[in-house]
């Protein structure tokens, strides 16, 4: 059962379970909103917490989230003046209002590869894709599950040791004397510019996964620090908030073989405007740019390589309508693949219906996650209007590549449903999503990103 409607059933069932007496009728602003079903599943937990809160919505407004079909519907509905705000992963190209407005980032989360195939031995075990596949699957040049470019991605590999990071003029290197490592740091004027009174953090992952943190000092010219050898560990390096990867002097096993079914793709992909489209298109332009060589859009078929009359039409690709409707597609394909939401394939997850790890920069294949959203999201940047510029070149070895932020659109002329718009946002990003999100399978605002979200926010009914 969808979230949405999980939702909506225990709403029901709670009206008649407890009638609203005559007391308790509202008696503030219903503002309804709509647009992008990326992050519906959490709106709609949200906004049914805001509702019943008298403790944060001491207006006693009334929120809802009315038939989300996507960002470009959200644009447009806002735009028009049918609803007092939206929800939208990505900016107007065309169409803006041609009054005042702001974006406000409410949340970030993974765009989940989810496939459905069975037949995968060892059973159960969970299918890996490089950028570059994803990026050959999605433009039609692999056709089948037992491709050799897939084949390639799922072997289990021999990884050398990377003894050696550098990023923005700083370096760090690790050498191993018997039983003990040796960390050297060298930081050139840039980086000692760009940097300046951050903190270099490095941190070690045990083989079994523990992470502690053995080194933690203010950046300098030149660094050092010594530690005991353990085998098979890694060593994350950052400076601020910039990772610069992990290092290590031990080669590292990486996967499990996997015997895949010579069973035919099917594409699965959003019909009509989605902000889920532009940032997952926005991650194949970014990332394989050779082969995914038109800029992210809306529209699936103007984004694919070649234009929409390049798109196959002999079955392979079909459009489905929001997040729902591609990974229901899924569902009940094997063989098919799409792009939606995480929540959205983990309310349909089974031993043959998952999302694919994806390979990053650090050379490991990770799983979506909050805490992996996190860290892609640790070094973008923010600009003034409030919109996200991630950084596809992350080093992190837990970041996965593939996430969209989500913005709230509101209207800065002060007005009683303009004010009622800036205290759902700011109770949005400050108070439900750090409780909510991650049991929604999102990841909530941190740092400079959430301090701009709240900044954003004020700037609603402000003037």
């Amino acid at each position: 059962m969808k979230l949405r409607r999980k939702l909506g059933v225990a709403i029901a069932l709670a009206a008649i379970v407890a009638p609203v007496s005559s007391s308790m009728v509202r008696a503030g602003t219903a503002i309804d909103g709509t647009g992008a079903t990326f992050p519906a599943n959490l709106i709609d937990i949200c906004a049914a917490q805001y509702n019943r809160s008298t403790l944060n919505n001491t207006n006693s407004d009334t929120v809802a989230y009315v038939s989300p079909t996507g960002s470009s519907g959200g644009k447009s509905a806002f735009t028009g003046g049918t609803k007092v705000w939206a929800a939208t992963d990505s900016a107007y190209s065309s169409g803006a209002p041609t009054f005042d407005y702001v974006y406000v980032p409410l949340i970030s989360g993974a765009i989940s590869v989810m496939y459905h195939l069975d037949g995968v031995k060892p059973a159960g075990a969970t299918v890996r894709l490089s950028p570059t596949t994803v990026g050959k699957i999605f433009s039609g040049q692999i056709k089948s599950w037992a491709d050799g470019t897939i084949a390639a991605d799922n072997k289990s590999k021999t990884i050398k040791a990377i003894k050696k990071v550098a990023k923005n003029g700083f370096s760090v290197t690790v050498a191993k004397t018997g039983k003990t490592l040796n960390f050297t740091g060298v930081a050139n004027a840039a980086a000692l510019k760009k940097f300046a009174g951050k903190k270099v953090v490095i941190t070690r992952t045990s083989k079994s996964g523990v992470k502690t943190q053995i080194f933690s000092k203010v950046i300098s010219g030149n660094m050092s620090a010594t530690v005991g050898y353990q085998k098979d560990a890694t060593y994350a390096v950052k400076a601020g908030t910039t990772t610069l990867g992990s290092v290590g002097v031990d080669a590292t096993i990486d996967g499990v073989t996997l015997e895949l079914p010579n069973t035919p793709i099917k594409v699965a992909y959003r019909s009509g405007g989605s902000g889920t489209t532009n940032n997952f298109t926005k991650f194949l332009n970014n990332a394989v740019g050779s082969i995914w060589t038109n800029a992210a859009n809306d529209t699936f078929t103007t984004a694919f390589p070649g234009g929409s009359g390049a798109v196959p039409a002999d079955g392979t690709f079909q459009s489905a309508t929001g997040s729902d409707g591609v990974a229901n597609y899924v569902v009940t394909n094997n063989g098919a693949i799409t792009y939606t939401e995480l929540s959205y394939v983990e309310e349909r997850k089974t031993a043959s219906i998952k999302s694919a790890l994806i390979g990053n920069n650090a050379g490991k294949y990770v799983a979506p996650s909050a805490a992996a959203t996190s860290a892609f999201y640790a070094e973008a940047a923010v600009a003034a209007n409030g919109l996200v510029t991630p950084d596809y070149t992350v080093a992190a070895a837990d970041a996965y590549l593939i996430n969209a932020v989500s913005y709230g659109l509101g209207a800065t002329a002060n007005t009683t449903a303009n004010t009622a718009v800036k205290n759902w946002f700011t109770y949005f990003v400050n108070k439900c999503a750090p409780a909510s999100a991650a049991g929604a399978f999102y990841a909530p605002l941190a740092g400079n990103l959430l301090t701009k979200a709240l900044a954003q926010a004020a700037k609603v009914s402000s003037i």
